[in-house]
């Protein structure tokens, strides 16, 4: 394929997507994990409309849209209904049509008695019209559980049958970071996300979560990813991430994870690290093994504790310390500490590794622009996770239909193709409340909050904003 010829599929695809989101997404969602899913507590479910796999479809559709109002996933979902009824539809006829040329080759003893009809027929909520009311959709969209979403989530960071893994001298390389998004105002979100306090020491603000990720370099996918309360700590979080990574990984990450014991847990996953050196650290130089290029000992500061449960720190510790001047600013020298000794491994080698960390990859804080969840809109905790996961598992499912595209192109992209594929330039409407509202909403009724939040809430701005409400003007 030419670099025009591939140019060509791009566009093309990105024109697909603007106009059937559906269509790109729908081959590469793992319906069958959906399908096979069996929770802990499983009923007998009676034949719904909103089947666990269209509405989990349906919201990862929605995750894609500028518009995420309840209204326009009940028309994305509409939509998937109608293409799985007409499926349905043609598989029905089939087989009846087979039955009825089976009865006619077949010489039928007659029995006393009206003939029983063999015949296959859908149920009689699948051949009607889907209501435009999003009273059912959303409680469907309850009754998708978090282990579901997580499920569907890992089986997408599966990518063992593309080519685009990136492996430096062996290893897998993934980023990791952290990044805080704001949350709704509302009484179903627990106080640990709130960190402004009032004089009299109570809570106020908004409540605020972390986000934090793996992501692995070459194929752009997030490999995991956690949600935690704003008080909590990136090191707690990334603790519980690390099985997450095949053994023999190499993660790189900010000077954050600089810390003796991070250093430590990374040695017993059996994986490596490469972080900046933080300003100040002593240590005593072991090994010189060229210019720049030295291996160090850390002697475990006193006030040092372990990150995860059961981990023993030693007292003494090596790394591999690599300075270099910054290309941009030459006056200033810039310092790497790894746990890889690998002395065929050049100096130069780890500085253009790590150079790359955020030029090859979109980051974090891109990708929760990208996928509109700066801010939340969720009402309660247990739904914020749940937006999380599903606009995290489209976002690998984007990625993979844009790796799927360019695996035939004979060079590499200089540009990351999800820019070329997916729109960033969107925005995101806040009223005074902090709540995500779209610009086809007709307004916020002022029966918004339950009586119970009216009391909590009471306020000059809430009257303000409900009679803004009244006359519509938010």
């Amino acid at each position: 394929m030419t670099p025009n010829r591939s140019l060509e599929l791009s566009v093309r695809l990105k024109a697909v997507m603007k106009t059937d989101m559906l269509q790109c997404i729908e081959p590469v969602f793992p319906g069958d994990v959906v399908s096979e899913y069996k929770s802990d507590n499983e009923i007998q479910r009676r034949n719904r409309v909103f089947t666990r796999e269209n509405t989990l479809l349906t919201m990862v559709i929605t995750a894609l849209h500028e518009d995420k109002s309840l209204q326009n996933s009940v028309d994305i979902f509409s939509e998937i209904f109608d293409k799985s009824r007409d499926a349905a539809e043609k598989i029905v006829e089939d087989e009846n049509r087979k039955i009825m040329q089976e009865n006619s080759q077949t010489e039928i003893k007659r029995k006393v008695g009206r003939p029983r009809i063999k015949e296959i027929k859908l149920p009689l909520s699948q051949t009607k019209e889907v209501s435009s009311n999003t009273a059912a959709f959303s409680k469907a969209r309850g009754r998708i559980e978090q282990d579901l979403i997580d499920s569907v989530f890992y089986a997408s960071t599966d990518f063992t049958d593309m080519n685009c893994a990136k492996k430096w001298h062996g290893r897998l390389v993934f980023n990791t970071d952290g990044t805080y998004f704001q949350m709704q105002d509302t009484l179903k979100i627990p106080d640990k996300y709130r960190t402004q306090k009032n004089a009299d020491g109570t809570l106020q603000g908004y409540p605020q979560g972390l986000l934090q990720v793996l992501t692995q370099q070459g194929t752009g996918f997030l490999s995991s990813y956690r949600v935690a309360g704003r008080n909590e700590s990136e090191l707690a979080v990334i603790c519980d991430m690390l099985n997450d990574i095949p053994k023999g990984s190499l993660v790189l990450a900010d000077d954050l994870y600089n810390c003796f014991a991070f250093f430590s847990l990374v040695k017993d996953y059996d994986l490596d690290i490469i972080v900046p050196e933080k300003k100040g650290r002593k240590y005593r130089v072991v090994k010189e093994i060229a210019p720049g290029d030295q291996i160090v000992e850390l002697i475990k500061h006193q006030r040092a504790k372990p990150l995860a449960k059961g981990q023993v720190l030693a007292e003494k510790m090596l790394l591999r310390r690599i300075s270099y001047r910054d290309p941009d600013r030459p006056d200033e020298t810039r310092v790497l500490m790894t746990t890889i000794f690998d002395e065929s491994i050049e100096r130069q080698e780890f500085i253009h590794e790590y150079s790359t960390r955020w030029d090859v990859e979109i980051t974090i804080r891109e990708i929760k622009t990208i996928m509109g969840i700066n801010i939340a809109r969720a009402k309660s905790e247990d739904m914020v996770y749940r937006e999380m996961g599903v606009s995290l598992l489209a976002y690998n499912l984007i990625r993979k239909v844009v790796a799927l595209s360019a695996e035939q192109a004979p060079f590499s992209p200089e540009r990351d193709l999800f820019y070329e594929l997916y729109s960033t330039d969107t925005t995101q409407l806040v009223d005074r409340k902090g709540r995500v509202y779209s610009r086809w909403s007709p307004g916020r009724p002022p029966s918004y909050y339950s009586q119970a939040e009216k009391t909590t809430h009471t306020s000059k701005t809430g009257k303000e904003l409900s009679e803004k409400n009244k006359s519509g003007s938010i």
